[in-house]
C-alpha cells in the first residue's frame, strides 16, 4: 500500500509539473505573438521611415527612432522609451523623470494644464522612442529631473510646445543652457 501511495504522489507531482510548464509556454507564446502585432503608431512610424528612406534606425521592442537626432555635447545622451506624461514640460522616459529644456508650462491645477499635458500625450505618447540630450550647463538637473531637449517622433518637444503656445520660454535660464543659441529658443526670447 505504502508503494502505491508514493508512486501515486510522484505522478501528482510529475502532472502537476507538466502543467505548469505547458501554462508558461501558452502564456510566452501568447506574449510572443502580442508583441509582434503592430499598433496604430507603429504603422505611422513606418509610414514615415518609408517617406524618408535615408533615415537610419534604431529599433525598440515595437518604435522606432532616427539616429540623426544625435545629442550635442558631453552630457547624458538617453535613448528609451515614455512610461509617462507628468505635464507639458516633464515626462518619465524609462521611469526616469526628464525636464524640458528652457521651458515652463502650467502645472497641475493652474489654468491650461491639462491641455499642455494632452499636447504632449497626443504627439509623444507613452511608449514612443525618444533621445533625450542632457543640458551640459545643468547637469545637476532639477527637482531630481534630468534637464534635457527630448526628441521625439522627429521633433523637439521643447520647440514643438512653445509653437503650439502652451508653454513660454524660461528666459531666466537662457544664460544657463546650452540650447540657449538654438534657432527655435532664440526665436521664442533667449
Amino acid at each position: 500500500m505504502l508503494i502505491i501511495v508514493k508512486k501515486m504522489r510522484k505522478n501528482i507531482i510529475l502532472g502537476v509539473g507538466a502543467v505548469c510548464f505547458v501554462v508558461v509556454f501558452v502564456l510566452m507564446t501568447i506574449g510572443a505573438v502580442a508583441i509582434q502585432q503592430f499598433t496604430p503608431e507603429d504603422r505611422k512610424t513606418e509610414q514615415i521611415i518609408a517617406e524618408k528612406p535615408e533615415i537610419d534606425v534604431i529599433s525598440g521592442p515595437s518604435k522606432a527612432i532616427s539616429d540623426k537626432q544625435n545629442c550635442s555635447g558631453d552630457a547624458r545622451c538617453i535613448s528609451g522609451f515614455v512610461t509617462r506624461v507628468i505635464d507639458g514640460d516633464t515626462i518619465d522616459v524609462d521611469g526616469q523623470s526628464i525636464r524640458f529644456a528652457l521651458v515652463d508650462t502650467p502645472e497641475f491645477g493652474e489654468n491650461e494644464y491639462a491641455e499642455a499635458r494632452n499636447y504632449i500625450q497626443t504627439i509623444c505618447p507613452i511608449g514612443s522612442a525618444v533621445i533625450v540630450d542632457e543640458d551640459d550647463l545643468q547637469t545637476k538637473g532639477s527637482h531630481g529631473r534630468i534637464i534635457g531637449v527630448v526628441y521625439c517622433n522627429y521633433l523637439n518637444l521643447s520647440e514643438e510646445i512653445l509653437e503650439a503656445g502652451h508653454a513660454e520660454i524660461l528666459t531666466s535660464i537662457c544664460l544657463k543652457s546650452e540650447f540657449a543659441n538654438e534657432p527655435w529658443a532664440k526665436k521664442f526670447g533667449c
